[in-house]
């Protein structure tokens, strides 16, 4: 999930008043986090099985990753993190640096734009995925009962593929607690994927649509058969979050359970589907 990754700790400003508002308690210490020009925040987490555009890039086995992540005037952060694969050898499958500016334009309109790179040892190229980018840019609205994001983004590996997000959510937030220092809020959402899927045809015509994903070749079926392969942009998935998150001072916890519904059902080139859950612990060092 993208909400997870570009970097599993990438931080997001969202337009809406009252968001705006707790991003900036969960990062600061009580000050004005517009006016901070340096910050630095360390974060550790756990998931069942990590989803990235529609594919999994975990092997379906839980992990565990730990980020360190530095800020700019609230708006550039650039991070890195490193992941372990519980069951893959070596022990760290495979880190990621990223970059990311945002810009909050007035009470309704925001943008931001970011660069991943994922690398994996040499050992699980075959296994995991090869090392790969990800360019994105994005443009939120706020509707007052709806915000609303567009992604469009590029994956650049051996070849290059492109994806259009919309996410719709809803933010709010309990009162504050814990002698003003704690507070819980929601996110929930609705997150829509769109990019390349694969087309299989055989010689009488029949198609099917299948899930394909730049990190493996593809599985062709026997060459007794006659089968080509296409790809088509359209309807990858639906995904379903309600991401939770308890802050107090300098320290945020993230709980995050989900569900992806895949748009097509194709055993031989499935696409993840089912629930995710992930947890996550920040502490903003400065």
């Amino acid at each position: 999930m993208f909400a997870l990754l570009t970097s599993w700790s990438h931080y997001t400003v969202f337009s809406q008043s009252d968001s705006l508002s707790q991003y900036s308690k969960i990062i600061s210490s009580g000050k004005d986090s517009i006016t901070h020009v340096h910050s630095l925040y360390s974060s550790i987490g756990s998931g069942l099985n990590m989803i990235f555009l529609g594919s999994t890039i975990s092997l379906d086995k839980p992990l565990y990753s730990a980020t360190v992540t530095y800020g700019f005037r609230n708006s550039f952060y650039a991070s890195a993190s490193a992941t372990h694969i519980v069951g893959v050898i070596p022990y760290m499958a495979f880190c990621n640096l990223s970059l990311s500016y945002s810009h909050v334009f007035n009470s309704w309109f925001d943008i931001s734009s970011g660069i991943s790179g994922y690398h994996t040892p040499e050992s699980l190229k075959d296994k995991l995925f090869g090392d790969f980018a990800y360019i994105n840019v994005t443009a939120g609205f706020d509707w007052k009962f709806i915000y609303t994001k567009l992604s469009f983004g590029e994956l650049i590996s051996d070849g290059t593929r492109e994806y259009l997000q919309v996410r719709n959510s809803r933010y709010f937030e309990t009162p504050v607690f814990l002698k003003g220092k704690g507070q819980i809020s929601f996110d929930p959402s609705i997150n829509v994927l769109f990019g390349d899927l694969l087309n299989v045809e055989t010689s009488t015509g029949f198609t099917r649509l299948g899930s394909w994903s730049v990190f493996h070749h593809i599985r062709k079926y026997p060459v007794s058969t006659i089968y080509s392969y296409s790809y088509k942009f359209g309807l990858l998935d639906f995904e379903f979050s309600l991401p939770v998150t308890f802050s107090y001072g300098n320290f945020s916890l993230d709980a995050e359970p989900g569900y992806i519904l895949p748009s097509f059902s194709n055993s031989d080139y499935p696409a993840p589907k089912g629930f995710t859950f992930f947890l996550t612990a920040n502490f903003k060092i400065i």
